[in-house]
């Protein structure tokens, strides 16, 4: 039987999706020695018995190095694949670092995956239409809004009318890093310590933001 995966290079996720995906940093990646467990994503083209899983395309799964030289690593498998038929616990995988997405080793590099977590309420015109975050509103906090994760942010492209804000449909309740992702010109509001409500809304002439009266 021919070989039906291969290892998925993760570094490309990293660069489309920096806020959502996580990927170790170079001083973690130095860390790691023979013994060290490591995540990669095994990626497959079989369809899958079980017709509820049929949408799966990839495992990602434990290896514990066994050699290591530069950035190329060797590696025994310390998963049972579910779905993959010719990889078997303690298979041995040749890896590069940037198929690594995980370590058990703690990175010593803040994540930016991890500080944009909480979620926001952002418009269509945003979320769906991809249009820059123009208008953003930070509102106090009770107790179910900490439950449920609320940032107390709401993002819109400022031209939104009263009809369309009255629509549920156009609304989504996302992670902050989510939106991130499409538009960041706004991240050092956001990062900047809440004090009281506020809204910030785009100058035109200046192309920054100006704080507004609430």
């Amino acid at each position: 039987m021919s070989r039906t995966w291969e290892l998925e290079d993760v570094s490309g996720r990293a660069i489309e999706a920096p806020y959502t995906f996580y990927l170790p940093s170079a001083q973690l990646i130095a860390q790691l020695q023979v013994g060290d467990l490591v995540k990669l994503i095994f990626q497959f083209e079989i369809q899958s018995e079980i017709e509820s899983e049929d949408a799966y395309s990839a495992e990602r799964m434990w290896v514990e190095i066994t050699s290591r030289e530069g950035d190329e690593f060797v590696g025994r498998l310390d998963n049972s694949p579910r779905f993959i038929p010719d990889l078997q616990v303690n298979d041995e995988i040749r890896f590069s670092a940037c198929h690594i997405i995980q370590s058990q080793r703690d990175d010593p590099v803040p994540s930016l995956a991890d500080q944009y977590t909480e979620r926001c309420f952002v418009t269509s015109a945003v979320w769906k239409d991809r249009r820059p975050v123009r208008v953003l509103y930070r509102e106090t906090l009770d107790e179910e809004d900490i439950a449920r994760r609320y940032s107390g942010w709401t993002l819109a492209a400022g031209d939104e009318t009263d009809e369309y804000c009255d629509n549920p449909d156009n609304w989504h309740f996302v992670s902050l890093g989510a939106v991130l992702n499409l538009d960041d010109q706004f991240r050092a509001l956001i990062d900047l310590p809440f004090t009281h409500e506020i809204e910030y809304v785009w100058n035109t002439q200046t192309e920054t933001f100006d704080e507004q009266s609430t």
